[in-house]
């Protein structure tokens, strides 16, 4: 068994989740926004005040794995581990985790968060199943009955899509993410928001339908994500809310990578 805490860390786009496993318990989680100037003594001193924050002593810290689409805070969170912890930590690709089954035609394109929701999504829920992700991008990524991944969709996110209006028009305003109460919008602001939030609900349940379409047998469907509650709550299809689970994709394969059981 791993002696000590894992730190598991997502870095997005947007946003960093880093979370606290005492083996398969989440002790805790904590966000921040994905700042590419982050120094590595930043980085540190940024777990040890959330550590501390949760009644956690930062010495119990005895490994790290990371999910990231941001090589400059991936370099930063390496050089924070190699020299608080003394070791170099797992940072998830289909290099490093070269058990994983992938039928993309290109696996080192696919990002290591959607590696992670694929393959933890596959292990608590089984398969076929697809898993959504609310974040910069909306990801919706398929994994079939025997846990292979095949790939997926991307699109815009909702507050890509808003800034994408905000700053692509003369005259659109920036606007909150907020669900409109009716859907014909009586002021640029109103119809900005019904595009923007029911708009991607029926483009995910209407992917989400074609998905199912081409696999064999009906799939299981998974909502995660840093906006999730607000657009899975909306949609017809998921089953299960797991808000976590990119986080729970680096602790699993980081056990199953350093053959810890």
């Amino acid at each position: 068994m791993l002696s000590g805490f894992l730190l598991a860390v997502d870095i997005g786009n947007t946003t960093l989740e880093c979370g606290l496993y005492d083996e398969d318990r989440l002790v805790t989680t904590w966000r921040l926004s994905s700042r590419t100037d982050r120094t590595p003594d930043e980085c540190w001193q940024s777990i040890v005040f959330f550590c501390r924050q949760a009644d956690v002593d930062p010495s119990v810290l005895s490994a790290m794995a990371l999910a990231s689409v941001v090589p400059d805070q991936t370099r930063s969170f390496l050089k924070m581990a190699q020299s608080r912890f003394d070791r170099t930590p797992l940072v998830i690709s289909i290099e490093t985790c070269p058990f994983l089954e992938v039928r993309y035609t290109e696996p080192q394109q696919i990002g290591a968060d959607r590696l992670c929701n694929a393959y933890a999504g596959y292990h608590h829920y089984g398969g076929p199943l697809i898993v959504v992700d609310f974040g910069t991008a909306v990801t919706l990524d398929v994994v079939d009955k025997d846990g292979a991944y095949l790939g997926g969709v991307i699109l815009p996110g909702p507050r890509a899509a808003a800034q994408i209006l905000h700053s692509r028009t003369a005259r659109l305003p920036q606007v909150s993410l907020k669900f409109p109460d009716t859907i014909i919008g009586v002021s640029s602001d109103h119809a900005i928001r019904t595009g923007i939030t029911w708009g991607i609900v029926d483009m995910v349940d209407s992917l989400i339908d074609r998905i199912s379409a081409e696999l064999t047998g009906k799939p299981k469907v998974i909502a995660t994500g840093g906006i999730v509650e607000a657009f899975a709550s909306r949609s017809r299809n998921f089953q299960r809310i797991h808000a976590d689970l990119v986080l729970e994709g680096v602790r699993l394969l980081f056990i199953r990578t350093r053959g810890e059981r």
